[in-house]
């Protein structure tokens, strides 16, 4: 990890994964599963945050799905690649850049719908439609109960 701390030479963060459910195609000769790249980002304090919750995130996925599974941070430097641990995290961000808010690539995930998540889609008659979640569970107020009256602006005045 020196070698990443010196900074010498263009870096970035990878985030892999692998899963005991990804398609035979993406194995080893083995059939054990292999790595798989998901997103790529700048070697910035922001990159390497991005692809920390990048991790977070396909965890989730990961768990959800079950079966045996990891989801890593890589430093890419000079042609090798390297898993990056939490205690050099830590002393990479204190050297890196503030960056700009870029990701570079991101890639399709590999992992099926879910059972339950298919016969919803089945029954609906297609996929479903792409929106924000919501960040915070909702939890009820007054203001849920007003009725929302039109506003009328006068542009004449």
């Amino acid at each position: 990890m020196k070698n990443i701390l010196a900074l010498s030479t263009p870096m970035k963060f990878m985030v892999r994964y692998w899963s005991s459910l990804i398609p035979d195609n993406y194995r080893e000769d083995d059939g054990s599963p292999c790595w798989v790249d998901y997103s790529l980002h700048p070697a910035s304090k922001l990159g390497l945050h991005n692809a920390l919750l990048a991790v977070h995130d396909r965890l989730d996925i990961l768990q959800a799905h079950g079966g045996d599974y990891e989801c890593a941070v890589f430093v890419l430097e000079g042609g090798g690649i390297e898993m990056l641990t939490q205690e050099n995290a830590s002393a990479l961000f204190s050297v890196l850049p503030r960056g700009e808010v870029k990701w570079l690539d991101i890639r399709d995930f590999l992992l099926p719908l879910r059972p339950d998540d298919s016969s919803s889609i089945e029954e609906s008659g297609g996929l479903p439609i792409a929106e924000q979640l919501p960040l915070f569970e909702h939890v009820h107020t007054p203001y849920d109960d007003l009725e929302a009256r039109p506003h009328i602006l006068d542009v004449d005045v």
